[in-house]
């Protein structure tokens, strides 16, 4: 007769134990959990990817900024290479787009200073002051310091107040100090007058005190002659000179043509990294499924950009790309013939500059390209839509993944409890079976 009841109870009961468990939880897991995932580790390497993308896009944007008319910057073909000669003076600019070719000459006959006083010796700046007032006259206003009772330190302190006037007490020798007042500024507008009242007394009367008097810059630049409260000169084309000693000096100004090839041909080398990189994470190969499945957006934009240069501009659509040897190989990558470039920079510059630049009226590639590559990202722009799809995307997978192991861990802990019931209840009654198992093998045995 065979043990237990159906094959169940101590000896058949031991099927029902954790490592069965395991396999059916494990088999469960490998059906429902494993391909999301799969779907996770392909999204995740998608956004990686879209954003190495949107990195390079934003590079591309970088350069083509310096090609648009409303940038806020100089663009390539305002960019001018100087040369100068002399001290006299330094040159720079902060925009230079309304600068001419040329050369420009300075001649520097005085420098602006500043206004500068000092008292008498002082022995101890601690010290009480003799009663009085000192008034300080600047710009047409007039400041009076009561000195009763006053040290030197709080009554500079108080002349500090005033954003014209600078005080200070600096030690000239091992125990000796003077009161230095100085205009804050350069030039005639902001000399300084000083008076003392009663028992005060400081020095400031005496011309040998009155180290530096103010005065103006004067220079003659290109035959113009200036007189400036200020060492420093804006020219209406935005040119800044700033005088430095007096004397000579010069500034040669050319159209940098080098800098213009090189921002071309910049553009087209990030352009073509950017047509790789799409190529490269969208286009599969039977052993390597492409990282990107869905390229519809990105291959989109890239088709925009060539597109653009594909167009006519002009105000009477008279410039194509093509005139001046950029192009596109088979493969979609931009090529510059560098003799034609080169060429069209001697003789075409401003059609070259039409062609990229443009007007308000017909907008040039660079200015349409900007305006198009900077709204890729925002609020509502494609990369934006496009990158919040695949986030939405990878948290639904987050958590349907989260909801499945939740379903399978609770189904499972059940199934552990149920199998352990089962097993007590089945022991129970393999129990009874072999107790009356041993009656009736007994009544066998005194039956013969």
């Amino acid at each position: 007769m065979a043990d237990g009841i159906l094959g169940l109870g101590s000896s058949g009961s031991v099927d029902l134990n954790q490592d069965l468990i395991d396999q059916l939880k494990e088999a469960e897991t490998s059906a429902y959990i494993a391909p999301i995932e799969n779907d996770i580790e392909e999204t995740e390497a998608t956004i990686e990817a879209v954003n190495e993308i949107s990195a390079k896009i934003d590079e591309f944007l970088s350069v083509i900024e310096g090609f648009d008319l409303y940038g806020t910057g100089t663009n390539v073909f305002d960019e001018v290479s100087a040369t100068t000669t002399g001290t006299a003076v330094s040159f720079n600019a902060a925009d230079t787009s309304n600068i001419n070719p040329g050369t420009i000459a300075v001649t520097v006959d005085q420098l602006a200073t500043k206004d500068v006083y000092q008292s008498d010796i002082i022995a101890d700046t601690s010290a009480t002051m003799d009663s009085g007032k000192l008034s300080i006259t600047i710009g047409g206003s007039t400041y009076d310091f009561d000195t009763t009772d006053k040290t030197y330190e709080e009554i500079v302190t108080q002349i500090n107040y005033n954003s014209s006037i600078e005080a200070s007490l600096e030690q000239v020798g091992d125990n000796s100090y003077r009161m230095i007042i100085k205009s804050v500024d350069t030039g005639l507008d902001n000399a300084i007058t000083i008076g003392q009242t009663g028992d005060l007394n400081l020095g400031y009367d005496n011309d040998l005190n009155h180290v530096v008097s103010a005065q103006n810059m004067k220079a003659t630049i290109d035959g113009v002659d200036y007189n400036l409260s200020s060492n420093k000169v804006t020219l209406e084309n935005g040119l800044i000179i700033t005088a430095a000693e007096k004397g000579d000096a010069s500034i040669s100004i050319e159209r940098d043509d080098t800098y213009v090839v090189e921002q071309i041909n910049k553009l087209a080398t990030v352009y073509n990294e950017l047509v790789e990189l799409v190529d490269s994470y969208t286009r599969g190969t039977e052993d390597s499924p492409a990282v990107i499945s869905d390229s519809s957006t990105l291959r989109g934009i890239v088709g925009d950009i060539k597109n653009m240069f594909y167009d006519t501009y002009g105000l009477s659509d008279e410039e194509n790309a093509f005139v001046y040897g950029i192009s596109f190989n088979k493969d979609g990558r931009m090529e510059i013939d560098a003799g034609v470039l080169s060429e069209a920079l001697t003789d075409n510059y401003d059609d070259l500059k039409e062609l990229f630049i443009g007007y308000a009226e017909k907008e040039g590639i660079g200015t349409r390209l900007t305006s198009y590559l900077d709204d890729l990202d925002s609020l509502d722009g494609i990369m934006t839509t496009y990158e919040d799809r695949l986030s939405n995307q990878l948290k639904d997978l987050n958590n349907s993944q989260e909801e499945e192991t939740e379903r399978i861990d609770t189904k499972y802990q059940e199934l552990a409890s149920q199998f352990a019931a089962y097993t007590v209840i089945i022991t129970q009654m393999e129990n009874a079976f072999s107790s009356l198992k041993l009656i009736m093998n007994m009544e066998t045995s005194n039956n013969k």
